[in-house]
């Protein structure tokens, strides 16, 4: 019999494909389930990404590829992060990954040891805190609270003892799972809170074009010399551009750790797809318009869902989100009354009412849920009739 190492004996594979992948099974035997629990727009990748990876194809692009990534689309990540994100970006410190996941295991990986620490604002997004087991690293989660929005307060973390072998900070904005974007004050005051106490920054900023309510997409590293060189900095295609399966993204940050995270990707994956990365090329050089023509459907849904959700206040409770496509629903309310717990609850609606949900317990609060809003508005309304049916029973 194989035996497995201690460190993939309590890694667990991702609840939110794990939920998706039983909706769809559901649904390939005919049952009418409405998932929210991928955050996967809905809308197809634009035609002009689209021809250009065939293109890419058709000129022979098939092959092996540097395995940080081809020059050009490290030169375009560049100059698009320069002039968007306001601060200045070479091309030796870019990595093209396999997505915005990878590339942030990546950076882990170079980052964390064994015995070392993670500082993670919470609740945050479940694939975090098994990428730090799989460093042999400890997460140390920062708790953020419903009545700030969910944005950092490092007031409240000062009465916190952070141990020595805390390495650094991982932060999200805007973030999954509850929508919050932290502003430029917000990360003022945590990034001289990290740099007060030696840590690094890794800035998972995937959602950074996703905003609403007039709320702006801050990088951390725009902050200062100091700030940057310490922040690591994640982002990609996924979600923006409707790329999720394209599996593309980037990091940027000091050229001595990008070229320690290209020596780990030559010896895992080797690169990214050569075809798709000219497709990425393409879709760095998408007209804003198209962009944010999705963004307002997003809005609409988002719209959509806080009208029905004004309705649920003896149930539970949430923060009007300003980025990416989530609602975080806190349910103690309703689920303290009825003595049930968030797996069960997620468990029953999508058995007995054909609603899929992601457990809030899986991002680091239980009585909770996630709910995606990256579908159509019928879809939505089918969605709600359901949960307020079986809420309401």
């Amino acid at each position: 019999m194989l035996k497995t190492t201690d460190r993939v004996k309590t890694v667990k594979s991702s609840s939110i494909l794990e939920i998706a992948a039983l909706a769809a099974d559901m649904k390939s035997k005919g049952i009418d389930v409405v998932s929210l629990a991928a955050g996967e727009p809905d809308f197809n990748t634009p035609e002009s990404i689209q021809r250009a990876a065939t293109k890419a194809m058709a000129d022979g692009y098939t092959k092996y590829t540097p395995s940080n990534g081809f020059l050009k689309l490290r030169e375009t990540i560049a100059e698009k992060v320069t002039r968007e994100n306001n601060y200045p970006v070479t091309p030796d410190e870019v990595i093209i990954t396999a997505g915005a996941k990878h590339a942030l295991y990546l950076a882990m990986q170079c980052l964390l040891g064994p015995g070392d620490a993670i500082l993670i604002p919470t609740p945050a997004w479940v694939s975090y805190g098994p990428m730090v087991e799989l460093c042999d690293a400890e997460v140390i989660p920062l708790p953020l609270y419903e009545e700030d929005g969910y944005r950092p307060n490092v007031d409240r973390w000062k009465s916190l003892s952070i141990p020595k072998r805390a390495r650094g900070i991982l932060i999200n904005s805007p973030n999954n799972p509850v929508g919050s974007t932290y502003s430029a004050d917000d990360l003022k005051r945590l990034a001289a809170w990290a740099m007060q106490r030696g840590l690094w920054i890794l800035s998972d900023e995937i959602y950074e074009k996703v905003l609403f309510d007039d709320a702006k997409h801050v990088s951390v590293a725009a902050l200062g010399p100091e700030v940057r060189e310490n922040t690591i900095t994640v982002s990609g295609f996924s979600k923006s551009y409707c790329m999720t399966g394209w599996r593309l993204g980037w990091a940027t940050g000091p050229k001595d750790v990008i070229k320690k995270m290209t020596a780990i990707q030559s010896q895992s994956i080797s690169h990214v797809t050569s075809f798709v990365q000219w497709a990425g090329i393409a879709a760095a050089q998408l007209p804003e318009s198209e962009i944010q023509a999705m963004v307002q459907k997003f809005d609409e849904r988002r719209k959509y869902c806080l009208e029905r959700l004004a309705r649920w206040n003896k149930w539970g409770t949430f923060v009007r989100p300003t980025g990416a496509f989530y609602f975080f629903l806190n349910m103690s309310p309703w689920m303290t009354a009825h003595k049930m717990n968030d797996v069960d609850f997620c468990k029953s609606l999508l058995e007995d009412y054909h609603v899929g949900l992601v457990p809030g317990s899986a991002f680091g609060k239980d009585k909770s849920f996630r709910m995606s809003y990256a579908t159509s508005v019928d879809q939505l309304k089918k969605a709600f009739d359901r949960m307020e049916a079986f809420l309401a029973g």
